[in-house]
């Protein structure tokens, strides 16, 4: 089991339009209305269900009340532009602004009251910005490989010979193996992306496709280039640092950590149509739509 995100919550009301003015005029929220009528207040990937006191749908809370919510939202913009919207609102600050700590890093929060009296607490995150998904979590499902690193493992520091030789590392690719591909595998691939570099769409630094059915494992420096310690028929894209390679770890300086997603692609297929000049975020895509089991292995690394 692996829980990834919050998709909904509901929130039981007194009054449905007053809830829905009150998140839309001060919180930006989009209404919808689905399912027979039901209205949600829409923001980011989320949204916020809207019951009425009184008429809850099944299945609800054991005691749904209006005012007994607690909420955390993350703002777009920063603390001092919210401060200034609330003012001109008139909406009062209950308490803020003050630090706490989020999800994935340190906040700072502000604490307002929507009609219900429920508790909503505006903040933003002390880096600038909050830990990005995951984005194989936002992909559908398939079934896990067993994949392991030779010297990589989830949430444990990188291995300085994993790093850019621009930051004094050795840039070599680790070592993987892995097990457990379904009978319908015709072929691997392997990647490695950055989710948390500040592009929007996170950062490239490996992709090694046409490894056939029979490969279950890649020596460590496996990603230098093409060549002959690679299986016949492997070939490097491009990644987003311009080379037919692995690239090293190199984030920003003082940004956190980031989470480097080295990923094993079982795919259903052994010629996926991509040639060595495919941009990757291209070959992505089509990676998804073939892949039929995956293993990722997530190790960290911070600039010093």
């Amino acid at each position: 089991m692996r829980i990834v995100r919050a998709d909904h919550l509901v929130l039981t009301v007194r009054s449905i339009p007053a809830s829905v003015d009150w998140y839309r005029t001060v919180l930006g929220m989009r209404p919808v209305v689905f399912g027979g009528g039901r209205v949600a207040l829409a923001f980011g990937g989320q949204k916020l269900n809207l019951h009425q006191a009184g008429k809850e749908l099944e299945p609800k809370a054991a005691a749904p009340t209006p005012g007994s919510a607690d909420l955390c939202l993350i703002s777009a913009v920063p603390l001092d532009e919210v401060r200034a919207h609330l003012r001109a609102l008139a909406v009062p600050i209950e308490t803020g602004p003050v630090t706490r700590t989020g999800a994935t890093g340190p906040i700072t929060s502000v604490y307002l009251r929507d009609p219900d009296r429920n508790l909503v607490e505006i903040s933003t995150y002390d880096a600038g910005r909050p830990q990005a998904p995951d984005p194989y979590d936002l992909l559908p499902p398939v079934p896990a490989l067993d994949l392991a690193g030779g010297d990589i493992a989830d949430d444990a520091p990188l291995n300085p010979r994993h790093v850019h030789d621009g930051l004094g590392g050795g840039n070599q690719s680790p070592a993987l193996s892995w097990t457990g591909a379904p009978a319908s595998t015709r072929g691997f691939a392997v990647t490695c992306h950055d989710p948390d570099a500040p592009t929007g769409s996170g950062l490239w630094h490996w992709l090694l496709l046409g490894l056939p059915a029979g490969c279950a494992g890649l020596a460590a420096g496996a990603g230098h280039g093409d060549g002959p310690q690679l299986p016949v028929g492997a070939f490097h894209l491009r990644n987003d640092f311009g080379e037919a390679a692995y690239t090293g770890a190199c984030p920003p300086p003082a940004d956190p950590d980031h989470r480097y997603l080295f990923a094993v692609h079982a795919l259903d297929t052994d010629d996926l149509g991509l040639a060595p000049d495919t941009p990757a975020g291209h070959a992505g895509l089509v990676l998804t739509a073939h892949t039929v089991a995956r293993g990722v292995l997530r190790p960290t690394f911070r600039r010093g």
